[in-house]
């Protein structure tokens, strides 16, 4: 642990000087802008629109943190061979990815925080200008749906760090940790379509596992999505809520396991 807190620190004291940080928040800053000055155009959905927006922009914003400044975290020490350097420390090749995730972790969830203020002043200006149509609002929901965005980005990360401890290139992990991330988003829908269609037509037993073991292996991101209820102001389940927690806590760990083990049998030049 003496050894993962300070490079843990690191790796986040790196990710916060990016510049590319910068252009991130301005982007989220350009939708929330948007967001106030088109609001008055959807009359009696300004609400459920407000909400919407802004954790769609919350989202895509954490997924530019983790693709284009996570990925450059995770990648640059190989990139550079500087691992050598840092591994040549008492610290062992498991705790280094471990450091370089919490760090990436820490990273995500302060730039996220600031995010989410200036989302929440968004929500907070349009309510006091349209009060009647934030009636169903609730800010315990809002922020609950918030924070699984985290907890999706958390999941993403760890995906990530897997595919840089396998990858010799960092554009090859990029894109297989955007394709984790389509793949996640939309695997849900898939199954059931396929699930809905396996009712109506032959299909052979084989197929039918392949199906439900690729489900089983991809990320299932959707059980983080809390936007709909959010959205409309309807109570969240326990029961989903604290699933979706167990869910991303075993899911990244299992990577993370995975990573490790890459990572330790990896040869550097």
């Amino acid at each position: 642990m003496r050894s993962i807190l300070p490079l843990a620190l690191i790796t986040y004291k790196e990710g916060i000087r990016n510049r590319s940080v910068f252009g991130i928040l301005l982007f989220s800053l350009f939708i929330f802008g948007l967001n106030i000055a088109v609001s008055g155009l959807f009359m009696r959905e300004i609400g459920k629109v407000t909400v919407d927006v802004n954790l769609s922009a919350l989202s895509f914003s954490g997924l530019l943190l983790v693709l284009f400044v996570g990925l450059n975290l995770m990648t640059k020490d190989i990139d550079r061979k500087t691992v050598q350097l840092v591994l040549s420390k008492p610290i062992s090749r498991p705790s280094y990815i471990l450091g370089k995730y919490l760090g990436l972790l820490m990273f995500i969830l302060v730039s996220l925080s600031v995010l989410l203020v200036l989302s929440c002043a968004t929500v907070v200006l349009l309510s006091s200008l349209y009060p009647d149509y934030f009636g169903t609002f609730s800010w315990g929901i809002y922020l609950t749906a918030a924070a699984f965005i985290f907890v999706k980005l958390a999941v993403l990360a760890a995906a990530l760090v897997l595919f840089s401890s396998l990858s010799t290139s960092s554009f090859i992990a990029l894109i297989f940790t955007v394709s984790t991330y389509l793949a996640g988003q939309t695997i849900e829908e898939v199954v059931f379509y396929l699930e809905s269609s396996f009712r109506t037509a032959e299909v052979a037993p084989a197929l039918h596992n392949f199906i439900a073991l690729i489900s089983f292996i991809l990320p299932n991101l959707a059980v983080f999505d809390f936007a709909r209820e959010a959205a409309h102001g309807i109570a969240l389940d326990p029961g989903a809520v604290l699933f979706s927690l167990g869910y991303a806590a075993s899911y990244a760990a299992v990577l993370l396991v995975l990573a490790a083990i890459a990572f330790s049998r990896r040869e550097f030049n």
